[in-house]
């Protein structure tokens, strides 16, 4: 081989070692340099698009998990991204030991939940006594309807005064005097059988279940009962009076003695449910547990209710001096029970007729919440608490 020869093949291997030696310094340079710029690009896709979910804040976390918190009002997510994240995105894993090392992101977000409903809105209904005769509505129809899921309160309307022991009448099955007009329409009229006499048929019945016919409380009473067994929270009233009941309201409530002997009797009947016997029907105790208080339905102290209604100028006093014996014989029963009985009343929606016949700032401590009047009459509503 010529010298010349020799020198261009001695240039040639030189070259070809140090391209080599080039190749071998530069390549773990550039993995470094383009490891680092994926992690950035990747961790750029994921950070926007978590604080994109709510408010967000960047912290460090020791550990990659997620967390729920609950406290009180609001409920917290806690979400940690890591160069895993950025991995789920499409970056390439980094290898390289000297790769840059990734910050640990947190992203959290707060979801606070619309308020809770007022608890203490009361929704009232009423069951006429003769509904189960197709008048009206009858119980089962509160549950088919979906309304007594709706409902606080159902008032089952109406019991009577007895016009000659002026106590609360039960037990007598008379029917009202046909003419509305007539004073004495309302007179000893009476339906134990819609009360707690007759029997459901299964398919009449709320559950399903015929009254068996040797029970002792059978009737609307029994169907009440049933009522709230399905909505333990739904609280029942008797209500006494009404427009046609209301007569002898001013005679019951006219003297001390008198409202005592009334409110024990109303008591006995409806909250310890000493109904009389009839048929087999009834008996001490049979009606324990259908209602849970009273409504008072007076129409009206004062005056201007139905034709014949007995009336003193005295009423309006009366009238609370009522409601105080009620809550004060309810309150001996409730401490003795265990239990919180309710009172209620019935007011007209005219501010004549309410001024005139109710001491609304005496009755502030004695009854738990009052029906207005809407459009003459009786009606689901709202009821106005003054407990």
């Amino acid at each position: 081989m010529g010298a010349i020869t020799r020198g261009a093949f001695t240039v040639v291997v030189l070259s070809a070692l140090l391209f080599s030696l080039f190749v071998a310094w530069y390549d773990p340079a550039r993995a470094t340099e383009t490891g680092a710029m994926a992690v950035n690009q990747a961790r750029s896709r994921v950070v926007p698009r978590a604080v994109a979910a709510g408010r967000a804040t960047v912290a460090p976390a020791p550990t990659a998990t997620v967390h729920t918190r609950a406290a009180q009002a609001r409920t917290t997510h806690v979400v940690t991204a890591y160069a895993a994240a950025a991995q789920a995105a499409g970056a390439h894993a980094v290898t390289v030991e000297n790769a840059v090392p990734v910050p640990e992101v947190t992203v959290t977000v707060t979801v606070t939940p619309p308020p809770s409903p007022s608890p203490g809105r009361i929704r009232v209904g009423y069951v006429a006594q003769r509904g189960a005769y197709g008048a009206t509505s009858t119980v089962r129809d509160l549950e088919t309807s979906g309304l007594a899921g709706r409902l606080t309160h159902v008032l089952y309307a109406f019991a009577n005064i007895d016009p000659e022991s002026l106590t609360c009448l039960t037990g007598v099955n008379r029917p009202l005097a046909p003419d509305p007009n007539d004073p004495d329409q309302g007179d000893g009229a009476g339906d134990a059988w819609a009360d707690y006499q007759r029997g459901f048929t299964a398919a009449e019945s709320l559950d399903g279940v015929a009254d068996p016919p040797d029970a002792p409380l059978a009737g609307n009473f029994n169907q009440l009962k049933k009522l709230k067994a399905r909505h333990p929270g739904l609280k029942t009233l008797v209500s006494i009076g009404g427009w046609t009941y209301s007569k002898y309201f001013s005679d019951v409530a006219r003297t001390a003695a008198g409202r005592q002997r009334f409110v024990k009797s109303c008591l006995d009947a409806y909250i310890r449910g000493n109904l009389p016997s009839v048929g087999g029907r009834g008996g001490p105790g049979s009606a324990a547990g259908v209602f849970d208080g009273i409504d008072i339905d007076w129409e009206w102290p004062g005056g201007d209710g139905h034709l014949g209604n007995h009336t003193s100028v005295n009423d309006r006093r009366n009238l609370t001096a009522l409601l105080a014996e009620f809550r004060a014989q309810l309150d001996a029963l409730g401490a003795a029970t265990g239990r919180r009985y309710l009172l209620t009343v019935y007011l007209p929606a005219d501010p004549d007729r309410l001024e005139a016949g109710f001491e609304l700032e005496k009755m502030v401590g004695l009854v738990d919440f009052v029906n207005i009047q809407r459009d003459g009459r009786h009606a689901v509503g709202v009821g106005t608490t003054l407990r």
